[in-house]
């Protein structure tokens, strides 16, 4: 009895001795395992480089503290704002933001994709994902790189750069000695050491400049992009495709089907080869199967409030800075420099009150959504993400439909659902639903459905490659979104559900249901399945209506020589141009291709480049391909011309595109000698500087720099992991 009136008269006591206890009990076996490994001493050895250089505790703080003191000094900010690459990207080594790096990232994708970079997008995302490791690392591999190339700055000059720099930064604000005077009383450092900071980041820039300007451009080289800049195609023709005489081709017979399918089924659709000119192909390519549940945004606009006058003036008042604009003082006098004005309320009133009604209305289908997929991942709360079975997954996914239910009734609203058949990238991308989805990520461009449901590990080698901006590779039977349609019109929850890989099909008798969601009305009928027998079937009434392109194309050119060019395309169209069994009019006309340049194979390899690992971009380079043929082959034959080999009019085939081409008019202009010494120098300083911008992406790549380095992992007798983790976090 007494003993129980003292548990309960020491009760608070008792409960605090009983916490303490259980986080002892939690925190010994680490603590334990800590002191059963050798200490490591500051200045013992965590990684070693080159052939015996180290790397010790105290160097990485060291290189912490000089990097903070750069950071003071305004570098980071004189780096990412330069034109020059090989600064900018030595900023985002030693100084990575996500939000910076994100834009950074998008404009060096731009940039690949105008042809002002050698570089692909994989490369690119590569880069990006390997800045996010220890910068300080990088910063005493880099500098010392330079140090053993013989590469250094002495104090005063970096005293004197300095000084303009932050000049220059702060526009006349701040001088160099009150900037680095304040940076030593923080990092407690003297002004030696600061300038000595700043002076081996000179040393690492003139570095890079040396590696990445080595490469010169040759005599060959300019000659060969002077010619293809100046070589100016003119062409005009008419187009006779064999897709425009389907309706005077009978149906194949199984033996043609047979045959055409056994000769190609090896091919992936639109592989252009010397034994395959057509670019026919039946390999299946790699394809996902996806559930959907998709809300109408005019549907949830019903439920949704319009903003109130209230509230459109607080948000005015609130974001005063997103309503200026840059006005003359005089608007009879534009000599002068613009300045700023504040919009007025009234001026941005209902700007701003669509863009309210538009973000709530996005929050509400955001919220309807959630609500709908909550009871299809309930089971998923206990599962390590990390270790658990693709069965597993599976078995613990709710259905979609019966959630789906339960939101539309709570919300009032029709949710549309349903899961699709094993579709091809190309197929997901070209239906008006799942084909407009995007997701949102730190890139400024959101990221297609097809590039996110083609990322699933389930795919193997054939999956395709997301970026370090762009949201995670989704994972089976994991709901992800909310995406948006391109057109504002519907939002989405997604999940991938079953995936198959690229396969040679069995027999020509392969069919499947697409399952593709409907949800407006639409009068264009639209093909629900794919039946590979009715492709072949197509394919082979193509090589047949093939023949009567190419004799519609000679009959017209006889007709040419009796009439105008006008008048023979009128009788064309009187006799060839009536309407097909789609109701579609066929019309025959004269195109003209004015200045158009040929392509080369090295740009043909510099767009699989740069698309490499992008889902959905190979019909980018089939048609890049496609293209490069055709004007490879009216640039013959103007050199045929010229040399009196060939005459005017004349038939040009063409298997890529099953065409046949009427030449009416064709001139290729060449540069001269004269032109190519005036713009030689120029040529060569581009040339130059797209190869060096280039380059520096090489030899900053961080794998690349601790590859040069040979970083590894001092010989201790217990590899710690955060001595070995170079890419964590910083």
């Amino acid at each position: 009895m007494h003993l129980v009136k003292w548990f309960r008269k020491n009760m608070t006591k008792l409960m605090a001795i009983f916490v303490i206890l259980i986080m002892i009990a939690f925190i010994m076996p680490t603590v334990l395992n800590q002191l059963a490994k050798p200490q490591m001493r500051a200045g013992s050895a965590m990684w070693l480089y080159s052939k015996d250089s180290k790397i010790s505790i105290e160097d990485v703080r060291q290189a912490t503290a000089e990097l903070a003191v750069l950071r003071g000094l305004f570098v980071d900010r004189f780096l990412m704002g330069q034109q020059d690459l090989k600064l900018v990207l030595l900023g985002q080594v030693l100084f990575p933001e996500t939000d910076q790096a994100a834009m950074l990232s998008d404009e060096l994708k731009r940039l690949s994709l105008q042809g002002r970079l050698y570089l692909g997008v994989s490369k690119i995302n590569d880069f990006f994902s390997q800045t996010r490791g220890r910068s300080e690392l990088f910063w005493i591999l880099l500098k010392n790189e330079a140090r053993q190339a013989g590469c250094t700055v002495l104090p005063d000059s970096a005293a004197d750069i300095l000084n303009r720099l932050i000049s220059q930064i702060t526009n006349n604000q701040l001088d160099a000695a009150t900037a680095v005077n304040r940076v030593c009383l923080a990092h407690n450092i003297t002004e030696s050491q600061a300038l000595a900071a700043f002076a081996d980041v000179l040393s690492v820039l003139i570095y890079a400049r040396i590696v990445s300007d080595t490469e010169d451009v040759t005599e060959p080289q300019l000659e060969n992009v002077f010619s293809r800049t100046m070589e100016k195609i003119n062409v005009e023709f008419v187009q006779f495709s064999a897709d425009d005489f389907l309706d005077k081709v009978s149906e194949p017979d199984e033996t043609q089907i047979s045959a055409q399918f056994e000769k190609y089924k090896n091919y992936l659709p639109g592989e252009i080869t010397d034994d395959n000119p057509y670019g026919f192909g039946y390999k299946i390519m790699p394809r996902v199967a996806v559930d959907y549940i998709i809300v109408k945004l005019d549907d949830v606009k019903k439920l949704v409030g319009k903003p109130t006058e209230e509230e459109a003036e607080e948000y005015y008042q609130r974001n005063l800075e997103q309503f200026t604009e840059r006005v003359f003082a005089d608007v009879n006098d534009q000599s002068g420099e613009p300045v700023i004005r504040q919009k007025s309320y009234a001026e941005a009133a209902n700007s701003i009150k669509e863009m309210l009604y538009t973000q709530k209305t996005g929050s509400h289908c955001t919220k309807i959504l959630n609500k709908a997929i909550e009871q299809t991942e309930a089971g998923f709360e206990s599962l390590d993400f990390e270790k658990t079975s693709l069965d597993e997954f599976r078995n613990k996914a709710g259905d979609y439909a019966s959630s789906a239910e339960i939101a539309s009734k709570e919300y009032g609203i029709k949710l549309y659902t349903g899961r699709t058949g094993l579709l091809t990238a190309e197929q997901i991308q070209s239906d008006r639903y799942i084909g407009s989805l995007l997701m949102a990520g730190q890139n400024r461009m959101p990221v297609r459905l097809v590039r996110l449901a083609f990322a699933v590990s389930q795919l193997g080698d054939e999956a395709g490659k997301l970026g370090p901006f762009e949201p995670p590779a989704p994972k089976m039977y994991v709901s992800f979104g909310p995406l948006a349609g391109r057109d504002g019109d519907i939002m989405a929850m997604v999940r991938v559900v079953e995936t198959a890989g690229s396969m040679m099909p069995e027999s020509v008798e392969l069919s499947y249901q697409k399952n593709l969601p409907e949800i407006f009305e639409s009068s264009e009928a639209e093909n629900k399945s794919f039946i590979l027998k009715d492709v072949v079937a197509k394919d082979c009434k193509r090589l047949e209506a093939m023949k009567i392109a190419r004799k519609t194309a000679e009959d017209f050119l006889e007709t040419t020589k009796k009439q105008s060019w006008e008048s023979a395309l009128q009788k064309l169209g009187a006799s060839s141009g009536k309407k097909d069994a789609a109701k579609t009019e066929k019309k025959f006309a004269v195109q003209s291709w004015e200045n158009r340049n040929r392509v080369s194979q090295m740009e043909i390899e510099m767009t699989k480049t740069k698309t490499a690992g992008l889902t959905g971009a190979g019909s980018i380079v089939k048609e890049s391909i496609i293209y490069a043929k055709l004007i490879n082959i009216f640039y013959q034959k103007s050199l045929d011309i010229q040399a009196a080999k060939e005459e005017l009019p004349l038939i040009i085939d063409f298997g890529p595109q099953l065409s046949c081409y009427a030449v009416k008019n064709l001139t290729c202009g060449f540069g001269t000698i004269e032109e190519y010494e005036s713009v030689r120098p120029e040529l060569a300083f581009q040339q130059d500087y797209v190869i060096s911008q280039s380059m520096a992406i090489e030899h900053f790549m961080p794998d690349n720099v601790m590859r040069r380095l040979n970083l590894r992992p001092a010989q201790t007798p217990e590899k710690s992991a955060d001595s070995n983790d170079i890419n964590g976090e910083n």
